[in-house]
């Protein structure tokens, strides 16, 4: 009888545990699959990777119950929307959101590229209802008016492939534990890409008093170091590839993002390495030196000084 119990219990926990469908790109088209998970919430989380033999022209209606981030890991594409001459595109390292809006959508996959996706989908009611339990008036504000009258582009941090990397961890939990933490990754997921959304909200805003060509010139100090991490400038070097002193850079840096620029090269350095550690087979030394330190020992010590 125990026995019939547990074997029952185990065979309901696996077929109650988050299921992961992956589709294959045709050999005689290309290269590659695309898979997708389903949380409980409706949530889709999708994985595109695909090379194909001759470019591949394809279309589809984006669907008006779904908020879409779309997340650009290699080369990048554009389309083209129906019915109001309007074009988007996005690019390697880049990320955008936008509300679907249940106009055909046409787009273009160039031969001979590789094309390296990740997509959620939130349903647009589950969407709302977290903006309504979870933030103020003013935010809920911000991010209708950011998010569901146009598309909204971001840079993919460090902290977002981190977060990535853990997601596929899901398959170490059974049953609703597996729905559980697909969830808590993909509000984890949501949350950073808000912050990023209402942190350029707020940049452009009058709230902060410095004045606007120099909040531009540090917003593209920061784009600088996400795009170029290993290899960032120090301080001087930054402040003279956007034209503004170091001091000014220094003093605003900290002021727009609450920590100063060594620091938030340190943090995000940190971030990029744990996702490696975790997505690849490379060790310490390699990611060290992947993410910009030239001995292990150095990106040992910065580990210590982040953790104290």
């Amino acid at each position: 009888m125990t026995n019939q119990y547990m074997t029952k219990l185990y065979h309901d926990l696996l077929s109650n545990s988050p299921q992961t469908v992956t589709i294959d790109i045709p050999a005689d088209m290309g290269t590659g699959q695309i898979s997708q998970i389903v949380t409980k919430q409706g949530a889709v989380v999708s994985d595109w990777r695909m090379n194909y033999f001759s470019d591949m022209n394809v279309q589809g209606v984006s669907s008006e119950e779904y908020i879409q981030m779309l997340f650009c890991f290699n080369d990048g594409v554009s389309w083209n929307i129906a019915d109001n001459r309007q074009s988007a595109s996005i690019q390697k390292g880049e990320s955008c959101i936008y509300r679907g809006h249940g106009k055909m959508e046409y787009l273009c996959y160039s031969k001979k590229s590789d094309f390296l996706f990740k997509n959620v989908k939130i349903p647009l009611s589950y969407f709302y209802k977290i903006l309504n339990d979870y933030f103020e008036a003013g935010e809920i504000e911000v991010y209708q008016k950011k998010l569901l009258d146009g598309i909204s582009k971001v840079n993919i941090t460090p902290y977002m492939e981190h977060i990535f990397a853990e997601l596929k961890d899901f398959t170490q939990y059974r049953g609703g534990l597996g729905y559980l933490f697909l969830e808590s990754k993909v509000f984890e997921l949501l949350s950073v890409y808000l912050s990023e959304v209402l942190e350029l909200s707020i940049l452009a805003s009058t709230y902060v008093a410095i004045s606007r060509s120099d909040r531009d010139s540090i917003i593209e100090a920061k784009r600088i170091i996400d795009s170029q991490l290993a290899l960032a400038p120090g301080c001087e070097e930054l402040a003279r590839q956007v034209n503004i002193s170091t001091s000014k850079l220094t003093k605003g840096f900290s002021s727009l993002f609450g920590t100063s620029v060594h620091a938030y090269v340190i943090d995000q350095r940190l971030e990029k390495a744990a996702s490696l550690l975790l997505e690849s087979n490379l060790n310490v030394s390699q990611v060290a030196i992947l993410v910009g330190y030239s001995k292990a020992s150095n990106f040992a010590a910065a580990s210590k000084g982040n953790t104290e």
